[in-house]
């Protein structure tokens, strides 16, 4: 089953990072920023929705000036809103699956190829290599499906905040975080994205940096 519609969720503070701005415009070098390598991902894609909130003018005109068609969904309550209100916003009116991945990461485009292609109408979670400064960690059953999630202690595997989203998957706006939605579904076909790097932290940033040559 194809997937034809994208959400990226960049309407969040990024006050952990430190940077002052939205994470998805900070710099991977010189000439690229996160956004751009992001975009180069779901190119392909007929729909792509970004959620904007913080400092959202500043992402509208970037991200317009890269791909005039690209949707601009408004969160108004970005200060307290979370991740799954954003995806709640984009979706609302979509009737079909989708996939859904936050405004800071990085990930290698032939795994991200292959994670969507996968897809075979089950919602499917992205899973990577434990890595991040404060992740949430999953454990798999025999046949690589998630069957919980966990802040501690630390397990071979984390969440990675992207996922091919399916119905009866709902992602309810008023929940805190969107991964505890996925527990009454569990257990949930996972997918192993071994070159994924979100950028949440300064720790997070420099080890993203270390690994550009693996996207």
């Amino acid at each position: 089953m194809k997937i034809k519609h994208a959400v990226i969720c960049a309407a969040g503070l990024g006050s952990r990072l430190g940077k002052n701005m939205p994470k998805t415009l900070v710099n991977i070098t010189e000439d690229k920023r996160i956004i751009d390598h992001q975009l180069e991902l779901v190119e392909d894609f007929e729909l792509v929705s970004i959620v904007v909130g913080y400092k959202c003018k500043d992402v509208v005109d970037y991200v317009k000036d890269k791909r005039e068609d690209i949707r601009i969904i408004h969160n108004p309550g970005f200060e307290n809103n979370s991740t799954a209100f954003s995806i709640d916003l984009a979706t609302k009116d979509i009737n079909e699956p989708y996939v859904s991945i936050d405004g800071d990461l990085l990930i290698n485009k032939e795994e991200f190829d292959n994670f969507v292609n996968s897809f075979d109408g089950e919602t499917l979670l992205g899973i990577t290599p434990s890595k991040t400064e404060d992740g949430v960690y999953v454990h798999l059953n025999e046949n690589q499906e998630v069957i919980s999630f966990q802040r501690q202690p630390k397990t071979d595997f984390e969440w990675a905040n992207i996922a091919c989203i399916n119905k009866p998957v709902i992602i309810d706006k008023d929940e805190d975080y969107v991964y505890p939605q996925f527990i009454k579904h569990l257990p949930l076909k996972s997918f192993i994205i071994e070159h994924l790097y979100e950028v949440d932290t300064p720790g997070d940033y420099e080890v993203a940096l270390a690994n550009l040559d693996k996207l």
